[in-house]
């Protein structure tokens, strides 16, 4: 991966005949060099210790390996599991617990939180031209074939918008996920979080007694630039009909505060109340409450039954175990469950009748670990030993989510008390339990003990997730684990794709995209750096790039077109600003840069064409040959390209409605940036040609047109 000089290149006869070579030099006293001398067996053994400690020195370890692709700011993918937003078709309001599971084929799904799903969906979507025209689109709600829609026009400007009818009424204060798949082939570069850029702003509404009244929103999608969710939180004030709709109905809607697109947005596809779903598998569930007399457990882990409890019992203290109540009335650490309502488990302490409870008020005052069945009999991960990188195995699980995963660490006090501590992974202070996870062999390291030497670990929490493969396609239908408690007609499918799962990468996988990003330029020196990373600006649609470098002035000058559905596009101030931006990141301190406006060369044909008589449409094939001629901008011909006469006359004789081109002239529609290379027109550095008026003349060899 680096490069680095191998100590490791001698063999242990090697070593040996080198150090008994060296022995008159270092020594007068005679020597037979038999095995038998002692002298030659402690050469021998330095040398095999020699090369022992060579190959160590030499070998460089997974672990190093990934610290320096750290060091250098790259950091391998860890595993991550795919979020998945699901629409449920309920006719009552739905309660789900955390952890709740479904499934698609062998992948698990799980709620992260305890949810209420409201039975309610989009009815229609209306568009808002600028005076409050609407537009039905209703089709964008339809599965079976997506159609596009320009949901602000083809040139959007403030006050224009989008509106959405719902079959029913929010409650109040509730949030609620929205989806939106835009048409993404516009030749968009990725978001990057380093370089953000905006095109617009807009403000999300929701009719009540008051009006249009505006509702918090996260915007996932940039403005509908791209897919992603749009995460609403209703006002207080409750929803009533809005009398302003072709239909009355409950209604939000989005308008434009400010509009710089590049490219219209254009969405095929915008569903609303959405479950959200995390592609993972629970076995381990830590649960942290206040101190309290009772805590409620909303989670589908603690039907399994198999708890956990621990309390601290003033402010500070250790979290000391606690068990159920027995039927017998005495005094202990004990707790009392009850079956609250959607599957809530109650704890209940008492310290006036049993002696012992949590501190009222103490944050993390209260710790509930629940496992499933299987995990039950994994929970106890063994004792830490001391010393610096123990490995502790977690059959059968692989694949862990570093932010689902903590340890429970038991110790016993001087007092004889046995106390027990929360640890999570990736902590660095050297008096705490130090470890790391290992997902793909499904292994915890114990870098450092600390002064967790000697105790014993049990398993807190822990999720297992499939990565990538949790990255559905749209459309599937998921069922769940367990129907109890759930609607007979429980219809569950996903109307976009899932995201964001990733898979733990391995070295080599890591060595591989190591290699692969080292030969993308990161800072720019030539014309061509210049030009890849200009067309790699985060957010941008780039389609045509030309550098040119001044050396005497140790500065660089480059012209940038952009892509759009206008023509003769022209920089805007967002592309300005964000190239600007992104140069910086790259450019050598000592180089100035100059960002120039495409300039585009309208080009004027005159000819006269001696046509066949017997052919047909001849003026528009020819016609069609001097837009692909003379069009640079659609072409893969970009800035500074020359207009080849010879090319253009040769091509036109080939056609096979002409046959001869009398004669042709090129002229430009105005002085630009350009110059006459004999027959041919080089376009300047920052021009490019495009077609203009064509005057032609087309006749036959008889004189007929």
């Amino acid at each position: 991966m680096l490069n680095s000089i191998n100590l490791d290149d001698k063999s242990f006869e090697d070593i040996l005949a080198e150090a008994i070579s060296q022995i008159p030099l270092y020594s007068d006293e005679w020597t037979n060099f038999n095995h038998s001398d002692p002298g030659i067996t402690v050469l021998q053994n330095l040398s095999a210790f020699s090369m022992l400690q060579q190959s160590a020195i030499n070998e460089i370890t997974e672990p190093i390996q990934r610290s320096l692709l750290r060091l250098l700011g790259f950091e391998a993918a860890k595993d991550k599991p795919a979020h998945v937003y699901v629409s449920c078709g309920i006719q009552d309001p739905l309660s789900l617990p955390a952890h709740w599971k479904c499934h698609v084929g062998d992948l698990c799904f799980e709620t992260e939180h305890p949810v209420t799903v409201e039975p309610w969906s989009v009815g229609k979507v209306y568009t808002i031209a600028a005076r409050e025209e609407y537009r039905d689109v209703s089709y964008l709600l339809g599965r079976a074939i997506p159609v596009d829609a320009a949901v602000f026009g083809t040139d959007p400007e403030p006050g224009m918008g989008m509106c959405c009818t719902l079959t029913g009424r929010p409650a109040p204060g509730s949030q609620s996920v929205f989806w939106v798949q835009a048409t993404e082939n516009t030749g968009r570069n990725p978001v990057d979080q380093k370089a953000p850029v905006s095109f617009a702003a807009l403000k999300w509404q929701a009719w009540t007694a008051l009006g249009w009244t505006d509702v918090q929103a996260i915007d996932g999608t940039d403005a509908f630039l791209r897919s992603g969710a749009i995460r609403l939180t209703f006002p207080e004030e409750p929803l009533e009909l809005c009398d302003q709709l072709p239909e009355p109905a409950y209604a939000v809607r989005c308008l434009l505060v400010r509009a710089e697109y590049d490219i219209a947005p254009r969405i095929h596809s915008f569903t609303g109340n959405l479950l959200e779903l995390v592609q993972r598998r629970t076995h381990s569930a830590c649960f942290q409450f206040a101190g309290s007399g009772t805590v409620a457990v909303n989670s589908a882990m603690s039907g399994y039954g198999n708890l956990f409890v621990c309390c601290r019992e003033e402010k500070g203290g250790p979290l000391l175990a606690y068990r159920p109540k027995p039927a017998k009335e005495q005094t202990g650490r004990f707790y009392a469950m009850e079956q609250g309502e959607g599957g809530t488990l109650l704890l209940h302490f008492d310290r006036e009748s049993w002696g012992y409870g949590p501190a009222e008020g103490e944050p993390q005052g209260v710790l509930v670990l629940c496992w499933d069945d299987e995990t039950m009999y994994h929970r106890s991960l063994g004792p830490v030993y001391g010393y610096d990188d123990q490995v502790i195995p977690l059959e059968p699980y692989g694949h862990m989510i570093p932010d689902n995963f903590s340890l429970l660490a038991e110790m016993t006090e001087r007092d004889g008390r046995v106390t027990y501590h929360l640890v999570a992974p990736g902590e660095t202070d050297p008096d705490d339990l130090c470890y790391e996870i290992l997902p793909s062999p499904g292994q915890i390291r114990v870098r450092r003990p600390g002064l967790g030497s000697g105790c014993r670990l049990f398993l807190a929490s822990c999720a297992v997730t499939e990565g990538r493969r949790g990255n559905i396609r749209e459309q599937n239908r998921f069922e769940p684990e367990s129907r109890e408690g759930l609607p007979a007609k429980l219809s569950l499918f996903n109307p976009a794709a899932g995201r964001g799962g990733e898979t733990y990468e391995t070295m080599e996988e890591v060595r591989l995209r190591f290699a692969a990003e080292m030969r993308r330029p990161t800072t720019a020196v030539t014309e061509k750096d210049y030009e890849e990373i200009v067309r790699r600006t985060p957010g941008l649609c780039i389609h045509k790039v030309k550098a040119v470098v001044d050396e005497d002035a140790n500065s660089v000058s480059i012209a940038v077109k952009p892509r759009s559905e206008k023509p003769d596009p022209q920089l805007s101030p967002v592309y300005l600003n964000q190239i600007r931006k992104w140069l910086e990141m790259h450019r050598l301190l000592s180089v100035q840069i100059t960002l120039r406006q495409p300039q585009y060369v309208k080009m004027n044909v005159q000819a006269t064409i001696y046509v066949k008589s017997y052919h047909n449409g001849a003026r528009e094939e020819i016609e069609s040959v001097l837009d692909r001629h003379l069009d640079f901008s659609a072409a893969d011909r970009g800035f500074g390209e020359t207009v080849s006469y010879h090319r253009l006359v040769r091509e036109l004789e080939q056609l096979p409605c002409v046959e001869s081109v009398y004669e042709l002239f090129l002229i430009p529609q105005a002085k630009g940036d350009m110059m006459y290379v004999g027959h041919d027109i080089r376009m300047g550095n920052h021009s490019i040609c495009r077609p203009g008026q064509y005057l032609l003349e087309l006749s036959t060899r008889d004189g007929s047109d």
